[in-house]
């Protein structure tokens, strides 16, 4: 393959994401119209317009060269880069470029830190950033494979690279819009929901779109805590779970499958786990119901609060910590190390404590509450946390350089990793450094690191 055809072969699947892009301009190019946002309009359209010529002249190319899955996983990293930076051109009438970028990666990464003033941000913005956060839990890719992108081997090996899900239909183009039907199902019933809990049609709009991305932006800066309502934090709560719930567990919702959606134990662990960290933070805090909507928002990886985080006790925090780490269900929006990679390590462990006790001819499955391992999946999970952790731990001790405490340090470094969005205040007015270490995290974070070290090993060999 000569390195033309290889352009190309990158140049065209491109051309689709520019499109995609593009559409995504004219919500907010509607909205800064019917408010009267004359700067953002011009700049939805120009930019729109802009990326658009650019996305047909790229679908224009005509190749016959597939991207392997070697390929597609940096170009995935690159995808969520490139959108970055395009979406940081929407915030520049706002915010100085950095600041924007910051904004825009941790929108279209799902994170939730903010370092704007969301009360301050013109409506268009507003709804631009809740938009660029549902796009970018349904995934850049997997949207686009559903609307856009062509069938073939460039299309699967794109998918594997972001969504790494199972294929549900036999065909990854079906198995997308699959995907983007649960997604757009979901959307759909939760903005009604919150509509009947007592949001006005703008902010149930922006916040379904935040909540099922578990992405965490809202218009206000005390978050869902600015309504003071149970009825507003129960619905936010539900579908906080339904966004970090596998989406192809979804499938299940039809006769003859109940029963084995009921058996789906991440699912379980899940509902466990949240209600459990919940309970827990509650007690802390001394408000059983505040408890568990923290508790749910941190372990989905959402970020919405009904409290300040910062004002938490140190105990309350530390459950919130542990539940960013873990997150949601795999298949999911949400981040941390996922569910079935802890199952992953629990197996390993009960391996270890069995083969101590036993002889060592014996064979010890490995298993752990009815999940089945081979050696090679658990050694790659345990490796993958292994370097979460190692990432981790070198952005928390960059952080306590730049001068803030252990626990501050840890807890946002986790936050951004874990593309949740809880602050205990460092993101707003740090340092232009911690600022580009929390956006590097959110990326891995987003895209579970691999994709973003390839994009690095690639672009390090060019130079």
């Amino acid at each position: 393959m000569t390195s033309m055809d290889r352009l190309v072969g990158l140049l065209n699947p491109l051309g689709y994401l520019f499109l995609l892009f593009a559409a995504v301009t004219v919500p907010g190019a509607l909205v800064a119209g019917l408010y009267r946002e004359w700067t953002e309009l011009g700049l939805f359209l120009s930019l729109g317009g802009g990326v658009a010529v650019l996305g047909v002249l790229g679908v224009r190319l005509r190749t016959t060269t597939s991207l392997s899955l070697k390929e597609a996983l940096p170009f995935t990293a690159f995808a969520y880069l490139l959108f970055s930076l395009l979406g940081a051109v929407i915030f520049l009438p706002v915010a100085p470029f950095l600041d924007s970028w910051f904004e825009s990666m941790s929108g279209i990464t799902t994170t939730g830190l903010s370092v704007l003033n969301p009360e301050a941000l013109p409506r268009s913005l507003v709804l631009f950033r809740s938009l660029y956060q549902w796009i970018g839990g349904g995934g850049i890719i997997v949207i686009s494979l559903a609307l856009l992108l062509p069938p073939g081997r460039t299309a699967l090996a794109l998918y594997g690279a972001e969504h790494g899900g199972d294929n549900l239909a036999g065909s990854v183009k079906l198995t997308a819009r699959r995907v983007a039907l649960v997604y757009l199902a979901l959307t759909a019933v939760g903005f009604v929901a919150y509509l009947t809990a007592g949001m006005s049609p703008f902010d149930a709009g922006v916040h379904i779109l935040s909540t099922i991305s578990t992405g965490g932006f809202s218009p206000y800066s005390d978050s869902i805590g600015h309504w003071r309502s149970p009825a507003v934090e129960a619905v936010v709560a539900v579908f906080m779970l339904l966004g970090a719930t596998s989406f192809p567990l979804f499938w299940l919702l039809r006769p003859g499958k109940i029963r084995t959606l009921t058996r789906e134990r991440q699912l379980w662990a899940l509902l466990f786990m949240s209600l459990g960290l919940g309970a827990l933070t509650g007690a802390a805090v001394g408000s059983l119901g505040e408890g568990l909507f923290q508790g749910i928002s941190a372990v989905t990886t959402t970020g919405f609060t009904s409290t300040p985080t910062a004002s938490l006790p140190p105990a309350s925090r530390f459950m919130l910590l542990l539940g960013m780490i873990v997150g949601g269900c795999g298949g999911s929006t949400a981040g941390g190390i996922k569910l079935f990679r802890l199952f992953a390590l629990l197996a390993l462990l009960r391996w270890l404590f069995a083969k101590a006790r036993l002889p060592k001819e014996a064979e010890v499955p490995l298993r752990f509450l009815g999940e089945r391992f081979s050696s090679e999946e658990a050694m790659r999970m345990a490796a993958y946390v292994f370097l979460y952790f190692g990432i981790l731990a070198v952005a928390t001790v960059a952080l306590v350089y730049w001068g803030y405490g252990l626990e501050e340090s840890l807890f946002e470094a986790a936050s951004a990793q874990g593309t949740v969005g809880l602050s205990l205040g460092i993101t707003q007015g740090g340092p232009s450094g911690v600022k580009l270490i929390l956006m590097l995290l959110m990326w891995m974070g987003r895209l579970e690191i691999l994709p973003v070290l390839l994009l690095f090993r690639r672009a390090v060999r060019r130079t």
